[in-house]
Parts: C-alpha cells; sequence; structure tokens
C-alpha cells in the first residue's frame, strides 16, 4: 500500500491538462501535504533516467515528457486542440494580443466556444478593456509549447534563405 499515494499522484498529475500545485493535489486525493510532498520526491526519483520528468511551473506541478524527447512525442501525440484553436493561436502568436471581435470576424460562431476551450487549458488569457475583451497568450503556453514553436520557426526561417 506504500506505492498507493504515489501512484495516485502520478495518475493525477498525467491525466490533468493543467499543472497542479500541493493543496490541489492533496485536495483531489483527499491526503495530507506531507503525504503529496513525499510523493512529488519520490516521483521525481522514479523520473531521472527517463523520457518522463516531474515538471515544476511555478509552484505547480506536472509529468511531461522531458525536452529532449518532445520532437519524438509531439511528433506523434494527438493535439488538444482543433483546427480553429489552432488557427486562433496562430493569430495570437502573430500578432500578441487582439481583441474578441477580431476572431469573432474570423472564426465566425465557434470562436467563442474555442476561446472558452483555449482558456480552460490556460493557454489563452481573457481581459477585459472597458466594453471591449482582450485576447492574448499565457506564460503556460510558452512554457509548453514556446520552445518547439522556436525551433520550427527557425527551421523555416532557414529553408526560405
Amino acid at each position: 500500500m506504500e506505492d498507493e499515494v504515489p501512484n495516485r499522484t502520478e495518475a493525477l498529475l498525467i491525466a490533468t491538462v493543467n499543472p497542479l500545485a500541493k493543496n490541489e493535489i492533496s485536495a483531489a486525493l483527499a491526503i495530507d501535504q506531507k503525504d503529496v510532498a513525499r510523493s512529488l520526491r519520490l516521483l521525481k526519483k522514479r523520473y531521472e533516467n527517463t523520457a518522463l520528468e516531474l515538471k515544476m511551473i511555478g509552484r505547480k506541478y506536472k509529468i511531461g515528457v522531458r525536452d529532449k524527447y518532445s520532437e519524438v512525442a509531439f511528433k506523434y501525440s494527438e493535439s488538444e486542440m482543433n483546427k480553429g484553436e489552432l488557427e486562433i493561436i496562430g493569430l495570437l502568436f502573430r500578432k500578441g494580443k487582439t481583441y474578441i471581435s477580431h476572431i469573432e470576424r474570423l472564426r465566425g460562431k465557434r470562436a467563442e466556444e474555442e476561446l472558452e476551450h483555449l482558456s480552460k487549458l490556460n493557454l489563452v488569457e481573457i481581459i477585459p478593456r472597458g466594453r471591449r475583451r482582450i485576447v492574448k497568450l499565457t506564460r503556460n503556453f510558452f512554457t509548453k509549447y514556446g520552445k518547439e514553436l522556436k525551433e520550427r520557426v527557425k527551421q523555416e526561417e532557414q529553408v526560405t534563405d
């Protein structure tokens, strides 16, 4: 039964889209925070020589693929975003930020639900500005996808040169 808490912690951190803080893990699994801390140490050690790692993002945790192996993993993984959401991400990546009304003109009726999904994934942030709302990419987006995007942009620049 000693591996039960770390195994449950591991399952939670693999299954969740967004990183979780110790208190969120504690509440989700109904365990003491000391047990969470012990589980996190054990998981960090468990993944030392594997393609996976326990990632700390701010003060939150997530199990993910090591950067060294991310190219292989992302090449064959299914995207958690649909084509429309990827178009919104592309627009925001190029522009930095834009008004929701601009996205709605481009994407139509689906824009609101696509933005809501991206917001739940913690990839975009919607900021009220008077009567309008601005959308921008979050720090979590750049933590999760930034390195891969930079490498793709560099490769495309080399091809066009």
